[in-house]
């Protein structure tokens, strides 16, 4: 019987798609998820799912980063003119 190895990439990433609000630990969850789905798809690892749920908590983390970012940025304007 093979021995299946679980991806560490996609585990790390899941793990840091939970700090994606921060900026740039959702960039890095979206790389290394997607670095960890090539490994799958390649049938080197497992741990698909780890990795399909870091990319999209990360991508949503990324969303909201950029969100935080644009509304500061305008409420900053709205209050200096």
């Amino acid at each position: 019987m093979k021995e299946e190895k679980l991806s560490g990439l996609s585990i790390a990433g899941f793990v840091l798609s939970f700090f994606g609000w921060l900026g740039i630990p959702a960039v890095l969850a979206i790389v290394f998820c997607g670095v960890g789905l090539y490994q799958i798809n390649n049938n080197e690892k497992t741990g698909k799912g780890f990795a399909i749920a870091g990319l999209v908590i990360g991508i949503i983390g990324l969303l909201l980063w950029i969100l935080l970012i644009l509304s500061s940025l305008a409420s900053i304007t709205y209050f200096i003119d």
